[in-house]
């Protein structure tokens, strides 16, 4: 018993060794994303090989949607935001318990968002604002830490703190000039390509669990999803995105 509980609690010290590491590797190194990319997998492969070991180690396995609400922070001159934008979600999620209370959350999420950016500009000789409107689809692979509390009344409150890596998938624009004279115009781009391939970002959450009788558990989470990467190519362009989201889940 006595050792049962030693390899635990070595355990549980070198998992956590191993995701503050994966925090200083996001913020701390100068490498490039995909490096940075390919040592998490390195790393949240040994995480899940320790867990295997933990006296807490069930799986659990689910589904997941979410509205969403868009938006993009600019930082370049003369450029600012045109407000909020609605989007959508929905996802597979992975869970490894170390603890009875402290999990391991991964899997994937399909993201359709984007944001909206204003910016003085110049069409046909004539000087006016550009309004551009982005939708983006991305594949996220997130990795955070999920701390839940003991049964409340049957609910198992949480919070969730992590890095989220995501691809995109498509890009389009849609550009609503306005000139000095008033005149607007309209045009938009399906395959836009000035937005970089990977965003990188931090998440941060909290919500509950209902769990049903010898069945699954119900899930409501509120996060925010805070992207720290520039997401534009163009020179003299950028922003990042940012989203909260409202996620809806089922776990078994």
């Amino acid at each position: 018993m006595l050792f049962r509980f030693y390899a635990t609690s070595i355990n549980k010290s070198l998992m956590l060794k191993l995701i503050f590491t994966i925090f200083a590797i996001q913020f701390l190194t100068k490498d490039s994303i995909m490096t940075r990319i390919k040592i998490k997998l390195v790393l949240l492969f040994s995480i899940f090989s320790f867990a295997a070991n933990a006296q807490f180690a069930p799986f659990y396995f689910g589904l997941k949607a979410s509205p969403l609400i868009n938006w993009m922070k600019p930082d370049a001159d003369n450029y600012s935001g045109d407000g909020a934008k609605a989007g959508f979600a929905w996802g597979f999620i992975a869970e490894r318990n170390f603890t009875e209370n402290h999990s391991l959350a991964s899997g994937f999420n399909m993201l359709f968002n984007g944001g909206k950016l204003k910016f003085p500009s110049e069409q046909n000789g004539e000087a006016g604002t550009m309004y551009r409107n982005y939708f983006i689809k991305y594949i996220e692979i997130p990795l955070t830490l999920k701390m839940r509390t003991n049964s409340i009344n049957g609910i198992r409150y949480f919070g969730r703190i992590g890095l989220g890596s995501a691809f995109k998938i498509s890009s389009k624009s849609i550009d609503e000039f306005t000139s000095i004279t008033g005149t607007t115009t309209t045009s938009s781009k399906k395959n836009y390509d000035n937005v970089s391939f990977a965003r990188e970002s931090l998440i941060i959450g909290m919500g509950g669990e209902y769990e049903l009788k010898e069945g699954p558990k119900l899930g409501v989470e509120l996060s925010f999803n805070n992207g720290f990467t520039n997401i534009l190519t163009e020179p003299n362009e950028k922003a990042t995105p940012n989203f909260l989201e409202l996620a809806f889940s089922i776990l078994f």
